[in-house]
């Protein structure tokens, strides 16, 4: 082997020797994901409704900012933050529908809760619909969830029409905590929704 070929085959080593250890280096990716409500906690706040009561939860919109696979901080009015190695597991939108699917079969509670797309010849009594405005992080930690939704009956017949917003402040600055404080924002619509159906179902309220 010539001088030249020498000095790039050690030049290719000591690279590749480089990249490896940077990669050594690098911080880990942490995954996060919603969870349902713990057995422990389940309290039907719609208990009025029969088993076999049809819910159908969905469509539960997101803005795309937002469904991607980091974790957005706002941080600011009108600037966002995406984290580099703190991200969701799966999209936030099917997450979150999914999420609030098993909140409502279990507050509720139904053995016929279904999840958006169904069958058409798949009947429902209720069907709840979400439009996610915010679902995100402020640069404290604090968790916001705001959703413009409405609650249908199984012709399409609109029967409530709600906006609601929840903010929790984490129990620690990282970002378990915060998804932990998103899942706590999670429920506490879960709850709302189910207590509105409940009281359409027994015909005491809108």
């Amino acid at each position: 082997m010539n001088d030249g070929l020498l000095v790039a085959a050690r030049a290719a080593l000591v690279g590749g020797l480089l990249a490896l250890a940077g990669c050594a280096g690098s911080e880990p990716v942490r995954y996060y994901v919603l969870s349902a409500v713990p057995v422990a906690v389940q309290t039907g706040p719609g208990g009025a409704v029969g088993q076999d009561t049809a819910v159908g939860v969905g469509p539960v919109e997101l803005p795309e900012y937002l469904d991607r696979p980091q974790i957005v901080t706002r941080t600011s009015r009108n600037e966002l933050s995406m984290a580099d190695f703190d991200r969701w597991a799966e999209s936030l939108k099917d997450n979150t529908l999914r999420v609030l699917a098993e909140n409502l079969a279990a507050l509720l509670p139904s053995q016929r809760v279904t999840v958006y797309p169904w069958k058409r010849a798949t009947p429902v009594d209720y069907q709840v619909t979400v439009q996610v405005s915010r679902f995100d992080r402020l640069e404290n930690g604090e968790s916001v969830l705001a959703a413009r939704w409405r609650v249908l009956d199984g012709g399409g017949r609109e029967l409530l029409s709600r906006m609601s917003t929840y903010r929790e402040t984490p129990a620690g600055p990282d970002y378990a905590a915060t998804v932990a404080a998103m899942n706590q924002n999670l429920e506490a619509f879960s709850r709302d929704v189910a207590l509105r159906i409940g009281a359409l179902s027994t015909g005491s309220g809108r």
